[in-house]
């Protein structure tokens, strides 16, 4: 079972668990969340995988952010954006992915902080999530969404002190989460 870490920032907000429950495949698998390490292999070892994920967070503190924005991935996502403690999110996943991590970094995707409301695609069955492509795009499914999110007018504070450590099986279709993670720097 692959690993992930995630960052949750548990904020209620009964429009986006709206949106999400229409638009976004994920809905019941996992809250709404920062990806802060995309799926590793298990072939990394469980416990090398935590020494590296403590030792790397043992140097950073808890920071801020501002969730405030919206934006459309390449893949066609409505992505919850940061409006600040983006450059420290974006630091962190760099750092994480160093030593026992370094090979397994996706730099064929531009890693934007997010939390993800909906996939807008024709067929979402056919979109892979170990493995995202480009897919036929739903406009307007997208702007009903979009301009239904805007209206919720979103910005929330929070402090990013614990990361969970996630196993999804190989279909993705189950999440249990491993562990927690602080930051304690």
């Amino acid at each position: 079972m692959p690993y992930g870490l995630a960052y949750y920032p548990n904020f209620n907000c009964d429009g986006i668990d709206r949106l999400r429950r229409r638009h976004d495949p994920t809905v019941d698998l996992i809250a709404p969340h920062l990806t802060i390490m995309f799926p590793i292999p298990d072939s990394v070892e469980g416990p090398k995988l935590v020494r590296h994920l403590e030792r790397t967070l043992k140097r950073w503190q808890p920071f801020q952010i501002r969730i405030r924005g919206l934006t459309k991935s390449w893949d066609h996502w409505l992505f919850l954006t940061l409006r600040e403690g983006n450059a420290e999110v974006v630091k962190l996943y760099e750092e994480i992915y160093t030593g026992l991590l370094a090979g397994f970094r996706r730099n064929d995707l531009e890693f934007i902080p997010h939390i993800a409301v909906g996939l807008f695609v024709k067929d979402a069955r056919c979109y892979d999530y170990r493995n995202p492509q480009k897919l036929q795009f739903d406009e307007q499914r997208y702007e009903q969404a979009l301009r239904e999110a805007e209206s919720l007018d979103i910005d929330v504070r929070r402090t990013v002190d614990k990361l969970q450590l996630v196993r999804f099986n190989d279909y993705i279709s189950k999440i249990v989460t491993e562990r927690e993670l602080r930051l304690v720097g």
